[in-house]
């Protein structure tokens, strides 16, 4: 309870302190999130997300009206203990007695995406932002599972609605914290990682698309603002 207290003296605070972003026509952001698979229920329990990167550049052409566009990097690692052994998928079978090992490797996702979405200073430093994401990406499936045959992959579009609360620190740069869902144009199963086992789950467990929460932070820079801070830029 004091932990709440505390956070909640703290955003009140900033969104009622003096400064202010005066022009946020146009900014940058970069975002640093944890994506976590959902849905699919092989997708949820095989692959750990560790990582979503994505920068974009972002425009407002009307009051509370916004455009922007950016590349996305994600990496899922495989879950060892989630998966059955696997016989031989490496080379360590031995005569009568092949050798069975977990599996190891992950998914890589590479794309990019135009956002279109509604945002509003709800205080002087206190915002909010509402978009939804659409884009293609390439997801790559690299692990030791596939090694027999390379690297499975599949290009996909994905729609991805977002929510940000934006917390202004000076007149020129501020901070996120960001909530996204990502639907996904494709079914996982194991074969995509290279799994011979069914794992138990049946068809009702992989009919939904790939989809995936992914929750952080990100900064973000407003173009053509002084800041106060100058002595910042000293030597």
């Amino acid at each position: 309870m004091k932990k709440f207290l505390m956070l909640l003296f703290i955003l009140i605070s900033i969104a009622n302190s003096n400064a202010q972003i005066e022009n946020d026509k146009w900014n940058i952001t970069g975002e640093l999130t944890l994506p976590m698979g959902m849905a699919n229920k092989m997708f949820k329990n095989y692959l750990n997300g560790l990582i979503n990167v994505h920068p974009k550049l972002q425009y407002k052409p009307f009051e509370h009206w916004y455009v922007a566009f950016g590349p996305k990097y994600s990496y899922y690692k495989v879950n060892e203990y989630k998966i059955p052994f696997e016989p031989d998928i490496n080379d360590d079978a031995v005569v009568n007695h092949q050798k069975v090992v977990s599996m190891r490797g992950g998914m890589h996702v590479l794309g990019g995406d135009v956002e279109l979405g509604w945002t509003s200073w709800v205080a002087p430093r206190l915002g909010l932002e509402l978009g939804v994401r659409a884009g293609i990406a390439n997801n790559q499936f690299i692990t030791t599972g596939t090694k027999a045959y390379g690297s499975q992959q599949v290009t996909c579009g994905y729609i991805e609605p977002a929510f940000s609360i934006v917390l202004a620190s000076d007149e020129a740069v501020a901070y996120r914290w960001i909530v996204s869902y990502n639907f996904s144009g494709y079914k996982f199963n194991g074969s995509r990682i290279g799994s011979t086992s069914t794992g138990g789950y049946t068809a009702g467990d992989l009919k939904a698309p790939t989809q995936t929460l992914s929750i952080g932070f990100a900064m973000t820079l407003y173009f053509n603002n002084t800041r106060t801070d100058v002595f910042l830029d000293e030597p």
